[in-house]
C-alpha cells in the first residue's frame, strides 16, 4: 500500500491487479475464504501503516486515510481490493 518494497522484482502499479488476482485464486485453491482474506488484507495494511514511509503524496494521503478510517470502512476499502483482483480473474 505505502513505500517502495525491496524484492529482487521489479513491479510496476499497473501489475497490481494482475498479481493480486494470482494471489486471490492460490489462496481459494488452498481453501481460504473471503472472510479471511479481507481480514488478512487490514492485518497488512495496520502493519503497513506503522513501519512504511510513504514515497508520494498519493501515498501519504492513502496511509492518512486508512489511519483515519474505522474498522467498518477498513474492511470496506479490503473488500474493495479483493473485488478488483476477482474482476482479474474473469478476464
Amino acid at each position: 500500500m505505502f513505500g517502495k518494497h525491496s524484492s529482487s522484482q521489479t513491479s510496476e502499479p499497473a501489475q497490481f491487479p494482475q498479481a493480486l488476482a494470482r494471489v486471490i485464486e492460490d489462496g481459494e485453491k488452498h481453501g481460504v475464504t473471503e472472510e479471511m482474506m479481507v481480514k488478512g488484507m487490514v492485518s497488512v495494511g495496520n502493519l503497513m501503516g506503522q513501519f512504511v514511509k510513504p514515497d508520494s503524496p498519493e501515498e501519504a494521503l492513502m496511509k492518512e486515510m486508512w489511519e483515519s478510517a474505522n474498522d467498518q470502512e477498513k474492511n470496506a476499502v479490503a473488500q474493495m481490493v479483493l473485488k478488483v483482483g476477482r474482476k482479474k480473474l474473469a478476464h
